[in-house]
């Protein structure tokens, strides 16, 4: 499946925060991808080159983007039929909404599932017992809101449980 990512650029001590919080809370995701907001979601069906060159296209118009994090909410994801704590973007919410959007209307259109809103938000915890990231304290991630600047796209593949780079592509500078 390919994915559209990006990784958020925090202050080192932030960014060792939030790692030390998914290494205790998600060790299997945060051994697999690091701290990230997904932009497009698994595309099973599309050309990775299609992926590729409409990523590449929207980077060219896209500035980088100064985001921010909340504490968020527990959500249950029924696919994974797991519980997760979300950190909502508030700064650069409106700024990701619309390069989701822009990496929806590529040539992968029919495979979206446009019916479900899209929310900017970045996943720190992941458990099957909704009581277990209740008791969480996301005190440990730090002050809120956490600052963050997203600077590129990163197109990746994820199959047998391995995340693939297939390209980093930068968004525009100021």
């Amino acid at each position: 499946m390919i994915y559209v990512l990006a990784y958020p650029q925090f202050e080192p001590s932030v960014a060792e925060s939030i790692n030390r919080f998914r290494s205790a809370h998600e060790p299997e995701r945060a051994r697999l991808v690091p701290p990230h907001v997904t932009l497009l979601f698994g595309m099973r069906n599309a050309r990775p080159q299609d992926i590729l060159a409409h990523s590449e296209g929207v980077a060219t118009h896209t500035p980088e983007l100064a985001v921010d994090f909340t504490a968020g909410d527990i959500v249950y994801d029924p696919s994974e039929k797991t519980h997760k704590l979300l950190l909502h973007s508030s700064i650069g919410k409106n700024a990701l909404i619309s390069l989701h959007q822009q990496l929806c209307d590529g040539p992968h259109r029919a495979e979206l599932k446009l019916d479900i809103p899209y929310r900017p938000h970045m996943t720190v915890a992941t458990h099957k017992d909704r009581a277990i990231i209740e008791r969480l304290d996301v005190a440990a991630l730090g002050a809120f809101p956490i600052p963050g600047t997203i600077r590129a796209l990163e197109v990746v593949e994820l199959a047998d449980n391995t995340l693939q780079l297939l390209r980093t592509v930068p968004l525009r500078r100021h």
